[in-house]
């Protein structure tokens, strides 16, 4: 296996990327990619869990020609020897990414709320950090964002959308979304998120400004099923990648009966809801709803479930 040295991070293979995000290498190796699918990591972990794997892997296995990019903070040393990262060196399309906070947010309209730290000391710090920075990047790099606690169980094609999250068309999210590089809107968020921070406010910088925004600039209009005025914006609908609502997140858990597959099969990826339901078993080789995408979606992390660390 030849081994390349990119600083003083490791190719595991030629053709998988470990990258120290600077500005140099954002010049030259990490150049602006409407066609990039990335995920955050926020928890300043070392590595990802089962779960995030598998968000990761799926997304590599379903879109094989779109770059897949994980972005990691710099808090600690990568374990170049966890089953995750050998996984996911299997996806030629997978790159991992570190980055020190301080160097990604300098010179950005969010500079001064990173630096400022009012954040550090709210009861959502997490949250309202993982808020922040995925917008900082999409604005550095534009492409598709997705949390890390999706299946994707088929190929992403859908440019500069939104997704809603409920059949009531109640709630816009942020945990999936495209803006194409420059997008008008990623500018405006960004602008609103550098405009004033509520930390006692857990929502207030994710869906509810996504649906701020949206109903002011694009007339949208909660309970009339996708209106939106813009044109340069989708508004997909709730089975696009939320067929199971958050009240019902124990479906996933539950036994895979046909119809219940034929619904979740008729979206392009499904968000499992950790928040909730992050201590639920994942009973793999089972008919199980989770097991059963895991399975057929990122074969290689069920393959190794029982090497990954219990917590």
């Amino acid at each position: 296996m030849c081994v390349v040295y990119v600083n003083q991070f490791v190719w595991l293979k030629s053709s998988f990327q470990i990258i120290q995000w600077s500005e140099e290498t954002n010049k030259f190796m990490l150049q602006p990619n409407n066609q990039r699918i990335y995920f955050h990591e926020t928890s300043g972990r070392n590595y990802l869990t089962l779960r995030q794997t598998c968000a990761v892997e799926s997304a590599a296995k379903e879109n094989p020609d779109r770059p897949i990019q994980l972005i990691m903070q710099e808090n600690s040393t990568i374990d170049l020897h966890g089953i995750w990262l050998t996984i996911l060196s299997h996806y030629p399309n997978v790159a991992v990414i570190v980055i020190n906070e301080a160097d990604y947010f300098r010179n950005t309209p969010l500079e001064a709320w990173y630096t400022k730290g009012e954040w550090r000391y709210s009861p959502h710090k997490l949250e309202h950090f993982a808020d922040y920075i995925r917008m900082l990047s999409n604005l550095k790099g534009g492409g598709l964002y997705m949390d890390l606690d999706f299946v994707t169980i088929k190929q992403l094609d859908v440019d500069n959308f939104l997704a809603v999250e409920d059949a009531a068309v109640d709630h816009l999210s942020n945990g999936i979304f495209h803006f194409d590089y420059g997008h008008r809107l990623i500018r405006e968020i960004v602008e609103q998120l550098a405009a004033g921070y509520k930390p006692q406010e857990w929502n207030a910088h994710g869906p509810a400004l996504i649906y701020s925004i949206m109903s002011k600039i694009c007339k949208f209009k909660k309970g009339q099923p996708l209106s939106n005025e813009c044109t340069d914006v989708a508004l997909m609908p709730y089975n696009f990648v939320y067929p199971i609502h958050w009240p019902d997140w124990q479906v996933y858990f539950q036994k895979a009966t046909r119809n219940i597959m034929q619904w979740i099969n008729g979206s392009v990826a499904v968000h499992v809801w950790n928040k909730m339901s992050h201590s639920e078993p994942l009973l793999f080789h089972s008919n199980q709803v989770y097991s059963t995408l895991a399975s057929r979606h990122c074969p290689l992390t069920v393959a190794r479930a029982e090497e990954f660390p219990t917590s």
